[in-house]
């Protein structure tokens, strides 16, 4: 019926991640299709891992990019390929958003289109999966309903990543390296995200002083733009940690995360990936909705520390306030860390 499929999905981490199921079964339903994939540069990585083996053509597209040469060229890439389907696999959150889908779409000239109609702004697409700006269900299962309209049966609702040995090695080199293969326990925090979903960095640097009666090992993850909250954080407290933000590609993260007795996460990426390897982890939730984005949904182990502020969730970028993540105590969250560690 298809012959060229393409998704589109401009998310990070966690919404390529939570997309896998519904992937998955698309390309088991359109086995003789040609699946192609428009995703974001920091994903690129993650969709090389095996358990995406099924994606044929991985194509990126930067939104916020001043190369607009290099989107100018995807879309005349994409627009000679003449897809029988193009679906986009993610939320509409503004009319702004929903204008820039509809616009990549035109100059797509798709046959037929798929999304969701987040609170009428998906009037366009042939096929439309009703949706609220608040979620109703869990992403995972979004995207599975986006493909479920075509007729799919989606199976298996599993989440997959494999950890390549190489990348297994380089940590393992680089914790040596620190100094930090020994027997003690590993703590992680992952101090970056969204900037309206990043804890206080002094309140990460009142859980690092608290923690570190118990003698263990602290490494801090975020990416290289967020080096600075690393160097801020060393500023406020005494307390050693392994400082590797920037420093780590996707699969050498996982396989750090892997390592951890107990990994500390804002709502971002990192999170969801620490779920999809039953890592013991505590989320801090602040804007972010949680019944879309609910790690437990695939770790019922995972535990969630949640602001529930009046104005949450929400879609801001950047927060004057962060009320909502001020609200989440440091006391509170070393309570469950230790309770964590107590079972190990």
């Amino acid at each position: 019926m298809y012959k060229k499929i393409l998704v589109i999905n401009l998310g990070g981490i966690g919404d390529i991640l939570l997309s896998q199921p519904a992937l998955r079964a698309l390309k088991k339903n359109f086995f003789d299709a040609e699946l192609n994939f428009l995703s974001v540069r920091r994903v690129f990585e993650l969709l090389k891992n095996p358990t995406y083996g099924f994606i044929d053509r991985v194509f990126l597209f930067e939104p916020n990019s001043f190369n607009i040469a290099n989107n100018l060229f995807t879309l005349f890439c994409l627009r000679k390929e003449k897809f029988d389907l193009a679906i986009n696999m993610r939320t509409l959150v503004s009319k702004k958003g929903a204008r820039n889908i509809k616009m990549l779409l035109e100059i797509l000239s798709a046959k037929k289109t798929v999304g969701r109609d987040t609170e009428g702004r998906g009037y366009f697409f042939d096929i439309k999966i009703q949706e609220t700006d608040k979620g109703l269900y869990y992403e995972r299962d979004y995207d599975i309903m986006t493909v479920e309209a075509l007729g799919v049966s989606v199976e298996d609702k599993n989440i997959y990543f494999k950890i390549d040995k190489e990348d297994t090695f380089y940590v393992e080199k680089i914790l040596k390296d620190f100094k930090a293969n020994s027997d003690k326990p590993l703590i992680g925090f992952h101090i970056g995200g969204m900037p309206s979903r990043r804890w206080p960095i002094e309140n990460v640097a009142k859980v690092l002083d608290a923690i570190s009666k118990i003698d263990c090992i602290f490494v801090v993850t975020g990416s290289k733009k967020e080096a600075f909250l690393a160097k801020k954080l060393k500023n406020l407290t005494k307390v050693n940690f392994v400082d590797l933000t920037g420093k780590l590609t996707i699969g050498q993260l996982a396989s750090l995360i892997k390592k951890f007795k107990v990994f500390i996460s804002n709502d971002t990426g990192p999170m969801h990936l620490a779920a999809v390897l039953k890592v013991p982890l505590v989320a801090i939730f602040g804007p972010g909705d949680l019944t879309r984005y609910n790690p437990k949904v695939i770790w019922e182990e995972a535990v969630i520390l949640e602001g529930g502020y009046s104005c949450s969730p929400c879609n801001k970028f950047f927060c004057s306030s962060k009320e909502c993540l001020y609200k989440i105590s440091s006391e509170k969250l070393v309570e469950e860390v230790l309770k964590i560690l107590d079972k190990c």
